[in-house]
């Protein structure tokens, strides 16, 4: 028996130069000075910051005077001056052939959130609600711009020092006229608004922004980064748009790629930093992306060469070398691996990243077919019997061909709010919301709703069976059934059985009313060959197996499983059910016989990231930190293995290929030659 590799392993992703740990973590923000070599950083501590030399890979100074963190740096005066603003509501003024403090700037009323400088104009927004004009020169304000309604979190100058860019939280963008010292323009705005959440537990005092971006310009969430171009605006929230402000217009946006909080800007190349590492984008899309399991990059800064600096969260900077500009960043995901799914058939498969990306594979050859560029995707991608591919988001369907073209159906409503979706039949879908009762929606076009007394859709799969559709979701407390009793803040887990035919509701079932949150219940239901109906329950207060008449709700067996079991289980031919379990230690395949009702382990591996279990080749396909393992499902015993690039994340069967996903956005197909 051997694991083939089918097609080529993803290239190797860009590595950094050197890493250099900084004794506070936490890091915020860092700036090169136009020597290309010494860099200065800030950290979440007492407002320290410490001086860097890149080229011998240390720190050799610290600056003192800030007595709370270091939310933002900047540098004025062609780098002749650092500016740093901080928590305690100074922006101090350091002298970088000195590193003497030249000028404190005082007049904000909160923490100061960021600044930014050209020449001797600098501009700082802050809490306060303020963007604040300073003369460096005499260390003045020349002006207070109180135009926004929210904290003013960002704030960037253009090269020529003519306008200024801020933005609030409340997801506004203003424009101003640093000559007049006035508002210029909106760039855009939203009718989003901020809600204060004070005292918050260990999270303190925090806030959330509510409402939707209707008006269709700029992004969904408030910014989180502005930079400047030559002669654009750059700005980040979920993506990166590209403003061209001689009309205000949109002239691109780059992928998403989850929450971005830097960018950096080197000939026409754009970075941007952000929980899922370094994507770089040139004129003709992406160049590389890197970084990817190095830690949430809070700050980057380009060296003169092309060579990028980074600040990450865990409190380490890393150098990256330069690119070239011919680079190419297909065939793998620009973040984490987080889920696949394959087609009855065998032939395609579906990843999923952490940021919502799907690729659609050829499992014979392990190519790329297509990428759908998704972002909210509440539940893992279906297949349709003859193969087209069915992405969720929230608002919308994608719906892939084997070719690879795309398109998309939206709810006949307005906005569904989409948590699940199940295959009916090859030109129809069950698609349950959040809030509503199940849709039966026709990839023709009509969309009909179901009526009933619905709980709240919730991303488990539903199952349909003999014309029936059993759906999993939470009773809340004012649910009919629950009849306003208190319960914990996702719900009652129930179970509800919906007549496609007619749409009307058949039969609820539901856990235990109760605070407590309880994860197991009906996440998974399995029709086994008799016709019965597999899905975790509660008995007591232990896990149990339930096997249910489809038709009634009524349970005919119930077995005790693992306590929070939550893996579908596996029927052989005779009868048995096989279950996976992992604990902290081991990987156990728990089994349950036909003449039996106890739960009894049959095999136990070392702790492994996933199990699949091939009964029909006698196979457990195993997946560790980097290796990929194939066992005898008779005896456990091991019968080859191979090595992976990368940390692995998940795993899936394709027939007899396994699809490995890893935490680098790398995804490897292996067929399982028998002997």
């Amino acid at each position: 028996m051997a694991l083939i590799r089918i097609g080529t392993a993803p290239a190797p992703r860009l590595t950094e130069t050197f890493t250099l740990p900084l004794p506070d973590g936490g890091l915020h923000s860092v700036v090169v000075l136009p020597d290309g070599d010494t860099c200065v950083v800030s950290a979440e501590n007492d407002g320290t910051l410490y001086l860097v030399s890149l080229a011998e890979g240390r720190a050799f100074d610290r600056l003192v005077g800030h007595v709370g963190p270091v939310n933002s740096l900047a540098l004025a005066d062609a780098g002749r001056l650092l500016l740093s603003a901080s928590d305690d509501e100074f922006i101090r003024v350091w002298d970088t052939r000195t590193w003497q403090t030249v000028a404190v700037l005082a007049g904000h009323s909160g923490h100061i959130r960021s600044v930014a400088a050209q020449g001797m104009v600098a501009v700082s927004g802050g809490e306060d609600r303020t963007v604040r004009v300073w003369d460096l020169g005499s260390a003045t304000c020349m002006a207070v711009l109180d135009d926004h309604v929210s904290s003013v979190d960002h704030v960037a100058v253009s090269p020529d020092g003519a306008i200024a860019a801020s933005a609030g939280r409340d997801n506004q963008v203003l424009l101003w006229d640093l000559d007049g010292l006035r508002l210029s323009r909106e760039l855009y705005g939203t009718p989003q608004f901020i809600r204060e959440m004070p005292n918050m537990g260990r999270m303190g005092d925090t806030w959330i922004l509510c409402g939707r971006n209707d008006t269709g310009r700029g992004h969904e969430e408030a910014p989180t980064a502005l930079l400047f171009g030559d002669s654009c605006l750059y700005t980040a929230a979920g993506e990166v748009i590209c403003w061209d402000l001689a009309d205000d217009s949109e002239v691109a946006r780059f992928p998403r790629q989850g929450f971005i909080n830097t960018l950096g800007v080197y000939g026409e190349f754009v970075a941007a930093g952000s929980l899922h590492g370094i994507r770089v984008c040139g004129k003709d899309g992406v160049l590389a992306t890197f970084g990817v399991e190095t830690g949430r990059v809070v700050d980057l800064a380009y060296l003169p060469d092309g060579r990028l600096v980074t600040a990450h969260e865990r409190g380490s900077l890393k150098l990256w070398p330069a690119l070239r500009g011919d680079e190419q960043d297909g065939g793998r995901h620009h973040s984490n691996v987080t889920d696949i799914v394959t087609s009855g058939d065998g032939s395609l498969a579906a990843s999923l990243s952490l940021t919502g990306e799907v690729l659609l594979w050829d499992v014979a050859s392990g190519a790329v077919i297509a990428v759908v560029d998704s972002s909210d995707v509440p539940c893992e991608p279906v297949f349709l019997p003859d193969g087209t591919l069915v992405v969720a988001e929230r608002a919308k369907l994608h719906l892939v061909s084997r070719d690879g073209s795309q398109r998309i159906l939206l709810p006949a409503g307005g906005e569904a709010n989409i948590v699940s979706v199940a295959v009916v039949d090859d030109r129809s879908l069950l698609v349950v919301p959040y809030s509503a009762p199940p849709q039966l929606w026709s990839l023709d076009g009509p969309q009909r709703a179901f009526v009933g007394a619905s709980g709240n859709g919730v991303r488990f799969p539903s199952l349909i069976v003999d014309g029936l559709a059993l759906v999993p979701s939470a009773l809340p407390s004012e649910h009919p059934l629950i009849g306003g009793l208190s319960v914990n803040v996702t719900g009652v887990p129930a179970l509800q059985c919906w007549d496609l035919a007619s749409g009307e509701l058949r039969w609820t079932r539901h856990g235990r009313i109760t605070t407590e949150l309880v994860w197991a219940t009906y996440c998974w239901t399995v029709r086994l060959a008799d016709g019965a109906v597999a899905t975790p329950g509660e008995l007591g207060d232990e896990t149990s197996l339930m096997l249910l008449d489809a038709a009634t709700g009524d349970t005919h067996q119930e077995f005790l499983l693992p306590k929070g079991y939550s893996h579908p289980c596996v029927e052989l031919v005779d009868g048995a059910l096989l279950f996976v379990d992992h604990d902290e230690l081991v990987s156990t395949v728990w089994g349950i016989d036909p003449d039996e009702d106890v739960l009894r382990p049959r095999l136990q591996f070392p702790r492994s990231r996933a199990l699949c279990l091939v009964p029909d080749r006698n196979l457990v396909v195993r997946l560790g930190e980097q290796h990929l393992y194939a066992h005898r499902l008779s005896s456990g015993r091991a019968v080859c293995e191979v090595r992976l690039p990368a940390d692995a994340a998940c795993l899936a069967m394709a027939g007899d290929v396994a699809v490995v996903g890893d935490r680098d956005g790398g995804v490897h197909f292996f067929r399982v030659e028998l002997d």
